[in-house]
């Protein structure tokens, strides 16, 4: 994993699989993040083709979230019931509005996030740290702590596990990663002249997924809420919207998964792969994450990041349950 003549053989000769006809998701509620388009939406798409009894579309559009709906019950012809609920990883007041609306949930036995930017171009969010932080790891990392609560209950009523997918890349293996020396490697990130170029700071925070995903992990026994990330390969998505050079179309013409196959592998991390908590899957199995992850090195800054996220959350979003941004959760 994580050579660019692999990546593209791997793009070329693998074919991202459906699920199986034979599951059934019946009774169970599902969140997913961003789902109004790309990855998302097929992902969306297939869980309700499979019986899913409730989906919850998490969207900072919520007109692009109706429209993603209506597709959805077109499409599959189901009697699925599907609730478009705003959340802005933008703005603490925004998960706040929607830790509250989960709190509110009967029961929730997946929870998919998806949401993610990947900005070519230094920038910062309406809180100030750089765009791509904000959104890929800040944001995804409350929301994670979020619905921690209300997926642990579930599985405590059901007595059986329920699961939490984050969606990272393979491009964590190809950064160099020089602000985990900082002090405050999230602070040190804000500064413009870390950005980096063309893709290395959205593939930094794909990076910070992966440690994320781990720590969290370590901290929520497996027979509670199975956590992995997943890769879901270079796909054709709207995420690639921001890069205006035109390489990555003719690397899509050339490699690309349709948004389906990229929607396969993540219905595959989330429903499938029992035996994957603080695992990373690509391809639709569970293979080593980067060799910095697995090292003594990146062990101690995943506990690094863990410590600052914790701490900035604390400090920026005090309206979050002071249980969900606990250190020690479990």
């Amino acid at each position: 994993m994580g050579g660019f003549l692999g990546f593209c053989y791997r793009q070329l000769t693998f074919k991202p699989k459906s699920l199986p006809t034979t599951i059934s998701l019946e009774g169970k509620t599902a969140l997913i993040t961003g789902a109004n388009s790309g990855l998302g939406l097929e992902a969306a798409r297939e869980l309700v083709a499979h019986k899913l009894s409730r989906l919850i579309i998490a969207v900072r559009d919520v007109s692009k979230g109706e429209a993603a709906k209506k597709s959805i019950l077109e499409s599959t012809k189901s009697t699925c019931e599907i609730e478009v609920w705003p959340l802005d990883y933008d703005f603490y007041d925004s998960i706040i509005e929607f830790q509250k609306r989960i709190e509110g949930l009967d029961r929730l036995d997946y929870a998919l996030l998806n949401a993610g930017v990947k900005m070519m171009h230094y920038s910062t969010s309406p809180l100030g740290h750089e765009t791509n932080v904000q959104i890929n790891h800040l944001g995804t990392s409350a929301v994670s702590l979020v619905v921690l609560p209300t997926l642990k209950r579930t599985a405590q009523k059901l007595n059986s596990p329920v699961r939490l997918t984050i969606v990272s890349s393979e491009g964590h293996f190809w950064i160099p990663f020089k602000e985990r020396t900082a002090d405050n490697i999230l602070k040190r990130m804000n500064d413009q002249e870390t950005f980096g170029t063309q893709m290395q700071r959205y593939y930094t925070t794909k990076l910070l997924n992966v440690l994320w995903t781990r720590e969290l992990s370590s901290k929520v026994p497996a027979g509670t809420i199975i956590i992995n990330t997943v890769n879901p390969g270079f796909c054709y998505s709207g995420l690639h919207r921001h890069e205006s050079s035109g390489i990555i179309k003719i690397f899509l013409w050339m490699f690309g998964w349709s948004s389906a196959e990229g929607g396969y592998c993540l219905t595959n991390a989330l429903i499938q792969q029992e035996n994957s908590h603080g695992k990373y899957l690509s391809e639709q199995r569970q293979t080593p994450p980067s060799p910095f992850v697995l090292s003594s090195e990146g062990q101690d800054v995943q506990q690094k990041v863990w410590r600052e996220t914790i701490a900035l959350l604390k400090e920026e979003a005090p309206g979050l349950d002071s249980s969900a941004v606990s250190p020690n959760i479990a």
